[in-house]
């Protein structure tokens, strides 16, 4: 009788081979992968890591226009100060689609796909709130002056 039946084993206590071993690591490692945040080629957009390579630089903001981004699940900046009559442009630099929906009636864009772009022209002035409609945890607002 061995030790380990006579501990109350039920039959020769088994080795772990180097086969086993390298299976379990293998198992660790894929486990940790799916646990770790995805590795993403952007910074984002504004930030210091600049753009991708394949990206081209924003455009030219011409005057009295206000440029927003939608990186990261944000409008960027959240808030713009406009005049009556100028126009902001928004620009999808996330791989997922977005909307800029308006509270009102008659402003509202398509889906934005990475790189599309919507603008508006306000012609009246007063706080225009607007969210994505597809993420509605997504918000900005535009302040139009006189």
């Amino acid at each position: 009788m061995d030790a380990h039946t006579a501990a109350g084993g039920k039959g020769p206590a088994k080795r772990i081979t180097p086969f086993r071993w390298s299976v379990l690591g293998a198992i660790a490692v894929v486990g940790l992968a799916a646990c770790a945040p995805a590795a993403s080629n952007s910074a984002g957009y504004g930030s210091a890591a600049g753009p991708p390579t394949s990206a081209s630089a924003p455009p030219a903001v011409p005057a009295g226009a206000a440029e927003v981004g939608i990186a990261n699940f944000k409008f960027m900046p959240a808030t713009v100060t406009i005049k009556v009559g100028d126009t902001v442009g928004w620009t999808n630099h996330d791989d997922i689609g977005h909307t800029v929906s308006f509270a009102g009636p008659g402003i509202n864009s398509k889906v934005l796909q990475r790189n599309d772009r919507f603008s508006h022209a306000f012609d009246a002035p007063g706080t225009y709130t607007y969210i994505c409609s597809i993420h509605p945890f997504m918000h900005g607002t535009v302040v139009v002056t006189s």
